[in-house]
């Protein structure tokens, strides 16, 4: 961890260029990837950034549910935290665009180098060196799926749209500048080091890392995003095969640390995440900032009897007005706990919805039932067709996925209308035709347009 941390270092470079740096503290590749040891320790570090609350550890998930219609800030005591996202008012100088903008980069910096890197290892085998790199090509997807959902229109919506800047290997402080590449080529992209990874790793899986089934479950996404639902389906049923779901204890824990069902996870502690940025910080009622709260209206969608419910409650002590959220738990102090990323219940419902959507109906209403029956232990299966079937199952996304950092992207890859209800102190209600749906894709952070010669004002997203 340390020596990448010396021969990655923090990004910083002429122009504050994300893309090109320049470490100040930085060795020479031939002193890191002098052995399979460094090289491993590198890929350590990479995990290390990917859980930062600059990104995957806090910003991404908890602005993907801010950024819809089931969760909320406590309109008081929320210390400005997350506030323009709920808004839905991030502008291109704010640090809720940047800071995810420049942690995505560095990711896909350090994920480069170790692709390039890992061929000259002098002590490893061929299979240990393509096991490196399809490692690495999974946290550069996984990355970049991520970066192409927030910062570009949809892919349904329109591929051939302005996507992030596509990256596939490691630019130095002096290379030319690089401008945005189609959402299109983006995702031909994720698909092609997906596809690899999931080929060449074992069957091994260990959720704190990037194995063959996270390559297939993120696969699974990237199709699902893509509306290629046979092979969002195939994949998904791939990731899921062989996994238990987690029990309803297990369920009702605290969502703190890996279980039977977990596909991938971010550890993540004080250190790594200031202490109170991370997830359980911001929901679990005490301890940290517990501004997150759950919708009235989502809130009222939940049957009693569906164990799921027990996620929420109202405490007179703590906030007799709203709804408070128990489903991620510290793990014994304030910022130390794993966050579930990928699991296999997600896996399930994109087998669902894909299945509606090829109009297999009963394999959909099976794949469904998997779900709801584990929450809801004697509920009947659905006997919903069509379109009612495909709400069905988004819905059942909505329950089951809350708080995970679904919603937003949910929103934008349907083109569904946003409309906000209830309790919401902030309440908004526009459609795909209308102009302010431009808010769904955050915008290009200023520091780039000012910094990258590949890039003006013009190719800034729409609405900013």
């Amino acid at each position: 961890m340390a020596l990448f941390v010396l021969f990655i270092g923090v990004l910083t470079s002429c122009g504050d260029d994300f893309l090109n740096p320049k470490p100040t503290t930085a060795l020479e590749d031939d002193e890191v990837f002098t052995s399979l040891t460094n090289a491993k320790a590198a890929m350590i570090g990479a995990y290390d950034q990917l859980s930062s609350y600059s990104f995957d550890g806090l910003y991404l998930p908890i602005m993907s549910d801010l950024t819809g219609e089931d969760v909320m800030l406590n309109s008081e005591k929320n210390y400005n935290w997350f506030v323009s996202v709920y808004q839905l008012n991030v502008l291109p100088n704010y640090q809720y665009a940047s800071r995810p903008w420049s942690a995505g980069y560095k990711i896909i910096y350090d994920a480069n180098k170790i692709i390039v890197g890992a061929q000259q290892l002098p002590d490893a085998t061929e299979e240990e060196i393509n096991s490196l790199v399809a490692e690495a090509k999974v946290m550069r997807a996984y990355t970049m799926l991520k970066m192409v959902e927030v910062f570009a229109p949809a892919y349904a919506a329109d591929p051939d749209a302005p996507g992030i800047l596509l990256i596939t290997k490691p630019l130095q402080y002096d290379a030319p500048d690089v401008g945005r590449s189609s959402v299109r080529d983006v995702y031909e992209q994720i698909i092609a080091d997906l596809t690899y990874a999931a080929n060449t790793l074992d069957t091994g899986n260990e959720p704190g890392f990037f194995g063959k089934k996270a390559a297939q479950a993120v696969l699974a996404r990237a199709y699902l995003d893509m509306q290629e639902w046979e092979n969002a389906r195939d994949w998904a049923k791939l990731a899921y095969e062989g996994m238990e779901l987690m029990n309803l204890g297990e369920m009702l824990n605290g969502f703190y640390r890996s279980n039977s069902e977990t596909i991938f996870s971010l550890a993540y502690t004080p250190e790594d995440n200031n202490v109170y940025l991370s997830i359980p910080s911001f929901y679990w009622p005490v301890y940290g900032y517990s501004s997150m709260r759950a919708n009235d209206k989502f809130v009222e969608k939940f049957d009693s009897n569906d164990f799921r419910s027990r996620f929420f409650s109202k405490i007179d002590w703590i906030d007799p007005d709203n709804w408070l959220i128990f489903k991620f738990q510290h793990n014994q102090s304030v910022g130390n706990a794993e966050r579930i990323s990928i699991r296999a219940a997600e896996m399930y419902l994109i087998e669902a919805e894909c299945e509606a959507e090829l109009g297999n109906w009963k394999k959909a209403q099976d794949a469904l039932y998997v779900i709801q029956n584990r929450a809801h232990p004697g509920i009947e299966k659905s006997t919903n067709t069509g379109q009612e079937l495909i709400d069905e199952i988004l819905l059942e996304r909505r329950k089951e996925l809350f708080g995970e950092g679904f919603r937003w992207n949910d929103i934008k890859r349907r083109n569904l209308p946003f409309m906000r209800e209830g309790d919401h102190w902030v309440k908004l209600d526009f459609g795909p035709g209308d102009e302010d749906y431009y808010r769904l894709t955050f915008p290009i952070p200023q520091r780039e347009l000012d910094a990258n010669n590949a890039l003006d004002e013009g190719d800034q997203n729409n609405g900013y």
